[in-house]
């Protein structure tokens, strides 16, 4: 009974493994000195991108974003594209030089890894190209951190001209030219990527050695591989990491290639499957994908090195008690509905994560109010469950699983997607949550929003039609799907993410303030303050929130002034 080579290759994923790797350019990196014969890429639309710019029009480019965002992997692959010869490793200095049709493309896989005189040597280079408009025929690809870039360029005076350059391009990506660009991998849409990954590490070719093996059915990288093969399942996933776009929660590439590993195998390896004893093989059980997507039973060290676990565990569907749900989880084989019934037992059944049918017999120990067995029973249970309901039962006119996650309004919000006329039809709900956001005070539902404190002062009202709201558009060159909108008022604008949404959406229909207040806060604050700042207000006329008695509302009112 040997080992899944795929199990090796995933194994350098988990952080507290001897065998992870740190840099994602190793990751898709093929090496035959690994034990496994195994190499994986993904292919982008960056990748494209940058094969075109060099191919038919080259521009110096930058190329910026987090650690693990495939950086250095772009800048091999367009080494690659130009070279006889591939890149097996980089030179020392990090820097190479390639001819090509039309000059030469100087490559620096790392600003932030050379010498501050080589930095300043190569970026007033860079200067002198873009000035001269590529005399030399010479372009840069520079892979770069947006801090240590930004704060190389502050501290010397030489390179103003190229600093104010770069300011322009992070401040949006419409202000690239033909000649400079600078690409964020902040912007690309994380979620993209995600189907993609669990379609290719799920593929049969990858798990074709566990058939031989004596401990599949006991296996629970085996059963996690099965049940993320499940199309419902891998949209769930994906589900979740799309969440993140709404929230403006970027995931790198190398962050999710480490999580999707986790939800597989749970950090476990072949050896400790075939080594496990009765006491190991209940410890594994709880390793199942739903457990491991929000990192309950991780290492506490492995779960500090795993960004996504800390972002994801804010949405775990655990957590929240919903009493249809609930009830069902407990009862819905006994309830007499035929439909209900038949789906409990095809999710409750004697699989693996319910430890080979012992949940099935603490649920009728409980049911028999048999309290010696029954103390711990919800509590060791009903949150895993919840989660099992989550991803596994996929017929919302059933239960809408949708309710066991912390945002209420997330169909509304994505309904808005592409569609003008909703856009246009929610506007007067989001102004009257801002109305009241801005004065701490349920305002009576108008048609115009009012720049305004907790003074109750209406510093300007702006008409409905003053308020717009944009769709960002989407970035095809580098796999940016929109996740938020904008509001404008004249030249005024608030960046609409869901969770703003969901606050003011809540507001709107009477919520209290405490909910989501910490998350957007700043942000409304911000853009009140900016609207004052833009507002007139009439010379004798002092325009007022008062509270209505009868009503028990504020409404608008007009003071004369002497």
């Amino acid at each position: 009974m040997g080992e899944n080579p795929f199990v090796t290759y995933l194994d350098q994923f988990n952080v507290l493994s001897p065998n992870h790797a740190k840099i994602y350019d190793e990751y898709t990196h093929d090496d035959s000195s690994k034990e496994y014969n195994y190499s994986f890429t993904i292919p982008t639309k960056v990748e494209q991108y940058l094969r075109d710019i060099f191919k038919n029009k080259p521009k110096n480019v930058i190329l910026t974003g987090n650690a693990g965002d495939g950086k250095t992997r772009l800048c091999r692959i367009v080494h690659d594209i130009f070279s006889d010869i591939p890149l097996t490793d980089w030179p020392n200095e990090g820097i190479v030089e390639i001819p090509f049709a039309q000059g030469k493309i100087r490559i620096l896989k790392d600003l932030s890894e050379l010498k501050d005189d080589v930095i300043l040597k190569e970026l007033l280079n860079l200067q002198t190209y873009i000035n001269t408009k590529h005399a030399e025929n010479t372009y840069y690809l520079i892979a770069a951190n947006e801090g240590k870039l930004s704060k190389f360029l502050s501290t010397h005076e030489e390179l103003l001209e190229l600093r104010e350059e770069v300011k322009l391009r992070f401040d949006s990506h419409q202000n690239n030219t033909e000649f400079f660009s600078i690409i964020n991998l902040l912007d690309v849409t994380s979620s993209v990527y995600v189907n993609r990954v669990l379609e290719e590490w799920n593929e049969e070719n990858n798990w074709s050695p566990c058939n031989s093996c004596a401990k599949k059915n006991r296996c629970v990288i085996y059963h996690n591989h099965l049940k993320t093969s499940n199309k419902d399942v891998q949209a769930k996933i994906v589900e979740q990491y799309r969440l993140l776009d709404y929230l403006e929660t970027h995931i790198t590439m190398r962050e999710m290639l480490i999580h999707i590993s986790y939800i597989l195998t749970g950090g476990y390896t072949c050896q400790d499957i075939r080594n496990a004893d009765w006491r190991e093989l209940e410890n594994q059980t709880k390793r199942v994908y739903y457990q491991n997507f929000y990192g309950h039973e991780a290492h506490k060290d492995a779960f500090n090195e795993m960004n996504a676990l800390k972002v994801f565990k804010t949405l775990d569907p655990g957590n929240y008690s919903l009493s249809s749900i609930d009830d069902f989880i407990i009862n819905g084989d006994i309830l007499g509905d035929a439909v209900l019934s038949h789906a409990h037992k095809q999710l409750f059944n004697e699989e693996l994560d319910l430890q080979f049918g012992f949940f099935s017999k603490r649920l009728r120990i409980y049911r028999d109010h048999n309290k010696d067995n029954t103390d711990t029973f919800i509590t060791d249970w009903i949150y895993k469950l919840r989660r099992k309901v989550f991803f596994e039962l996929n017929d919302e006119n059933l239960i809408n699983t949708k309710q066991l996650l912390p945002y209420e309004y997330i169909d509304e919000y994505t309904s808005l997607f592409g569609n003008p006329q909703k856009q246009t039809h929610i506007k007067r709900d989001l102004i009257n949550g801002l109305n009241r956001a801005f004065s701490n005070r349920l305002v009576r539902v108008g048609k115009s929003l009012y720049a305004t404190t907790e003074n109750l002062m209406i510093y300007e009202s702006f008409k409905n039609k003053q308020v717009r709201i944009e769709e960002e558009d989407e970035r095809k060159e580098i796999d940016y799907i929109p996740s938020r909108f904008i509001l404008r008022v004249d030249g005024t604008k608030l960046i609409l993410n869901l969770s703003l949404f969901e606050y003011l959406i809540r507001l709107n229909g009477g919520g209290t303030h405490n909910i989501l207040h910490q998350e957007v806060d700043i942000l409304i604050e911000t853009f009140k303050n900016e609207l004052i700042k833009i507002s007139e207000p009439e010379d004798f006329t002092l325009n007022i929130l008062r509270l209505d008695k009868h009503a028990g509302l504020y409404i608008e009112d007009e003071i004369d002034l002497p």
